[in-house]
Parts: C-alpha cells; sequence; structure tokens
C-alpha cells in the first residue's frame, strides 16, 4: 500500500506518533471515520409539521370536496384496473 501525505501536519503525525506504521496509520483513521460517521449519522433536527407545510391549491378544483369519493364512476375493478395499465404505457 502506498500513502501519499500532502499535508505537513499530517505527516509530522504520521512520523511521530505512529513511527510511520502504515497499518497503525490506515486502523487510525479508519477509527476515525468510523467515529465520525456515527457522530453525524443520526444528527437530525426533527421538524414541526404545522410549521412547514402547506395546503396545495389548485385552479378550478373549488368545487371537489374532500368527502366526494373518486371512484364513484367505477363499475368494475378489473376493466379500470386494465385501462390505467394500458394508458399507462401510451
Amino acid at each position: 500500500m502506498i500513502i501519499t501525505i500532502n499535508n505537513p501536519q499530517i505527516e509530522d503525525f504520521f512520523i511521530n506518533e505512529l513511527k510511520s506504521d502504515v497499518k497503525a496509520f490506515s486502523d487510525f483513521i479508519l477509527k476515525n471515520l468510523e467515529q465520525y460517521k456515527q457522530q453525524k449519522e443520526f444528527d437530525v433536527t426533527p421538524l414541526d409539521p404545522a410549521k412547514h407545510s402547506y395546503k396545495l391549491e389548485f385552479d378550478g378544483v373549488d368545487d371537489i370536496k374532500e368527502s366526494d369519493n373518486p371512484f364513484a364512476n367505477v363499475e368494475d375493478v378489473a376493466i379500470y384496473a386494465k385501462d390505467l395499465r394500458e394508458k399507462s404505457w401510451r
């Protein structure tokens, strides 16, 4: 394995602290990367849905109520599903 270090501080650390041991250096880096990953993995602040949501409004659909059944005109589910599949590929 070849390690090229372009940072003088990291190079000094490698030479002085790890005695130029490549295995110790790679273990050190992997350990610190794993700790960094664990620290950042779940660092998520949940958002309040009431503050971060909005109502979608569409033009010309004010006469439709939420309680209306959009599938009221469907008589046969199998035929309706077949039509949807056929139309989706066209």
